[in-house]
C-alpha cells in the first residue's frame, strides 16, 4: 500500500511538470512560425530558378505540344 500512495504522489507530480513542457513545446512552434513567415516574406521571388524547376517548366512546355499536335493531327498519335 505504500508503494501505491508512492506511485500515486510521483504521478501526480509529474502532471505539472509535463504539462509545463508542453506549453513551452507549444511557445516554441509559435516561435518558429512566426519566424518562418518572415523570412518567407524576405525571399525575393526575382531569383534564377533552380534545375527542378526549370525542369518542371520545360516539361509543361513538352506535354502542351503534344497536346497540340495530337490536337492538330489525332491520327498521328495512334502510330
Amino acid at each position: 500500500m505504500n508503494n501505491e500512495s508512492n506511485l500515486s504522489e510521483t504521478i501526480a507530480g509529474a502532471g505539472p511538470v509535463a504539462g509545463f513542457f508542453v506549453l513551452l513545446v507549444g511557445i516554441a512552434l509559435v516561435l518558429l512560425w512566426l519566424n518562418m513567415n518572415r523570412q518567407m516574406k524576405r525571399i525575393d521571388p526575382d531569383l534564377p530558378r533552380g534545375r527542378s524547376e526549370v525542369r518542371i517548366e520545360q516539361e509543361k512546355n513538352a506535354i502542351a505540344q503534344m497536346e497540340e499536335s495530337a490536337e492538330q493531327d489525332p491520327d498521328a498519335a495512334k502510330q
